[in-house]
């Protein structure tokens, strides 16, 4: 577990607590300054997962707002400010419909966690943008089956987010502005 000061959060962007892994041989005799840069002649090889840049650009959008005060990540968890639990999926799928499956593992883990603390899901639709769900409305839509499930994000251009799972449709519609405001808000 990490935690992180808001300077911190604020460097780290578009990064989550794995954002990226460093494949580096390091000489014995260069100085911690020079390694870096000399690494047998080449530059260190980066490699950003898609789930990290997808769910990094997630914490990004938050991190620009000023509100967040801490960041933890408890894979597959972000905790923000001690109290906001966050689940980030995401589809790299360019356009509506985008889909999501929740694992037996996960949806145990949302229901033993979502007991305790307040738990958003964020849903990220490719380039779109983000699907902001409460666990309640998760609920209402993925239902009580002990079974790993699938649910889906569908939007018109300019319009907002139609969620729906195994037990239906949520009767709402979301906002794509909604993402930006959870730390406000308190569901």
């Amino acid at each position: 577990m990490r935690s992180l000061s808001k300077t911190a959060a604020a460097q780290m962007c578009a990064q989550s607590q794995t954002a990226y892994s460093i494949r580096v041989s390091w000489a014995s005799t260069e100085s911690p300054v020079s390694r870096s840069r000399k690494v047998t002649g080449s530059e260190p090889i980066m490699t950003i997962r898609k789930q990290e840049f997808y769910e990094g650009a997630a914490l990004h959008q938050l991190v620009r707002g000023g509100k967040i005060t801490s960041l933890k990540y408890e894979p597959p968890l972000f905790t923000i400010n001690n109290e906001l639990l966050v689940c980030l999926k995401y589809s790299t799928r360019g356009r509506s419909p985008w889909g999501f499956t929740f694992t037996v593992d996960e949806r145990r883990l949302l229901r033993t966690r979502a007991k305790n603390r307040r738990l958003v899901i964020g849903l990220i639709c490719g380039e779109d943008g983000i699907a902001t769900i409460n666990y309640e409305d998760y609920r209402a839509i993925a239902g009580r089956k002990r079974s790993a499930i699938h649910i889906a994000c569908y939007r018109k251009h300019g319009k907002y987010y139609g969620v729906f799972g195994p037990d239906g449709e949520l009767a709402r519609k979301i906002a794509p502005s909604l993402w930006q405001r959870i730390l406000g808000e308190s569901d």
